[in-house]
């Protein structure tokens, strides 16, 4: 297999293991390190961590993470003793969400005005908060204050979402999506090597009909997550095959003026049309789809590598036989920053340096190396990639991928250009139009002109 060379970025991110209330050797986090800075930190530690100025004494700061806990209870227990011992007197209390319902459930709190004072997020949802104006300027928090601090942390990561050009998040943990995972068992079955698979999306097309007439619709080439609410969809996948999304002064989208826009919806609407992808990717969500790939009828996953312990977890004869290739990707091969997890804090919060001291202690190198440890996720920190745990590889699956991280994450940029008002809004647009396509309420051109048009609508009124 060719050497992976680093594609797309994405985060999205879920975890393994039970809960323990200390650190110890654990047989299922064969890279933890129970000697080192984090787990066994010293008084000078402490004193290299305490960075914030002006923590408010006896403040008390509640922390949502999002799907990791329980499984990662033990990290996060000791990532708050650490930051306590830190910065004496302050009190953390971690308030563990679910993923299921996460970005309505802070919708709620902020309009109950009881927000945690640090909330996790995904990228895709920090505009929508920023716009509304509830949270932090982190360029204004940390960049003016901080430069130093700042300097740490990937570039791309700190500028993934912007509003009127400034960033209201720090940048959490990183994951590599640029690589595939390959269902060999299904590959020898049908006679293939790694060679014989789809480097890019449009060959993708065919070859999902070739899998499904060899195999005499026993197998699929790969399913989709079309069910779920992510981001803005298939506008993120114009731009992976370089189709001009706005105008010059990006007043509006212009995307369906290329046909291009409308022979991918078209494209999409083939394979489900002669089940050459399972109906149900229609309705399925990412985890949906992984359980559909661990049954082994898919041939092809394409998700972050963090994830693939959920096939572990599910059958553990399709996960030994797996093997990591470079994604599919689009015609502009773009290289970039792609999904991110993030920290956000209220605007409005008591206490804004404490709650500023814990997203900064969470996100530095010692800390963040520390859970790269724990799953394979990468740290936003640089710093990060100069402990020699990145330059290494080990046993599991994805451990061959840690010594490319450093070389990705110094030189990728954030080209992600996609900004709107009212976001959630969009989204839903967006959504609809396309599964409206996909459902034949709508010719594949008219989906994406009325796309178009109701965005366009939005714009207009800003």
């Amino acid at each position: 297999m060719k050497r992976l060379t680093l594609i797309l970025l994405i985060v999205a991110l879920a975890a393994v293991a039970t809960n323990v209330a200390f650190a110890q050797d654990r047989p299922d986090r064969p890279n933890r390190d129970t000697k080192g800075v984090f787990w066994n930190p010293s008084p000078a530690d402490y004193d290299r961590w305490r960075v914030i100025e002006g923590v408010e004494e006896g403040a008390t700061i509640r922390f949502w993470p999002w799907a990791l806990t329980p499984d990662f209870e033990d990290y996060l227990n000791q990532v708050i003793k650490n930051f306590e011992a830190t910065y004496p007197g302050v009190k953390v209390i971690m308030e563990g969400q679910p993923a299921a319902g996460a970005r309505d459930n802070i919708r709620n709190s902020f309009a109950a005005g009881n927000p945690a004072d640090v909330i996790n997020m995904s990228d895709g949802w920090v505009a929508e908060f920023a716009e509304a104006g509830v949270l932090m300027n982190m360029d204004e928090a940390v960049t003016a204050r901080y430069p130093d601090i700042r300097a740490e942390y990937v570039d791309g990561a700190w500028k993934k979402v912007t509003f009127k050009g400034a960033s209201y998040h720090i940048p959490w943990y990183l994951a590599l999506s640029n690589v595939m995972a390959v269902n060999t068992l299904i590959l020898d079955e049908l006679g293939l090597t790694l060679d014989d698979l789809p480097k890019t999306w449009e060959e993708s097309y065919p070859f999902a009909k070739r899998v499904r007439e060899e195999s005499g619709g026993k197998y699929y080439l790969y399913s989709f997550p079309w069910g779920e609410l992510a981001g803005l969809g298939v506008l993120n996948t114009f731009v992976g095959e370089g189709i001009p999304v706005y105008n010059e002064d990006r007043s509006r989208v212009i995307f369906n003026t290329d046909p291009r826009a409308a022979g991918i919806l078209a494209s999409y609407k083939e394979l489900l049309d002669n089940d050459y992808i399972p109906r149900a990717s229609l309705t399925d969500d990412v985890r949906r789809m992984i359980d559909r790939f661990s049954q082994g009828e898919i041939l092809l996953l394409q998700t972050g590598p963090q994830l693939l312990r959920l096939v572990r977890e599910n059958n553990e004869q399709v996960y030994n036989s797996l093997k990591l290739v470079n994604a599919l990707v689009g015609a502009a091969n773009i290289r970039s920053i792609g999904g991110v997890q993030t920290l956000v804090i209220p605007k409005d919060t008591k206490f804004p340096n404490a709650a500023l001291a814990f997203a900064i202690f969470l996100t530095n190198a010692d800390t963040q190396t520390a859970f790269s440890r724990e799953v394979p996720i990468y740290s936003s920190n640089l710093k990060s990639y100069d402990d020699p745990f990145f330059q290494t590889t080990g046993t599991q699956l994805t451990d061959s991928l840690r010594p490319l991280a450093k070389e990705y994450f110094t030189t990728a940029v954030n080209t992600n250009i996609l900004s709107f008002p009212r976001l959630a809004e969009v989204e839903q647009i967006v959504l609809g139009e396309f599964q409206a396509a996909l459902l034949s309420v709508k010719s594949p051109q008219q989906a994406v002109d009325d796309m178009a048009k109701r965005i366009n609508a939005i714009l207009e009124a800003q």
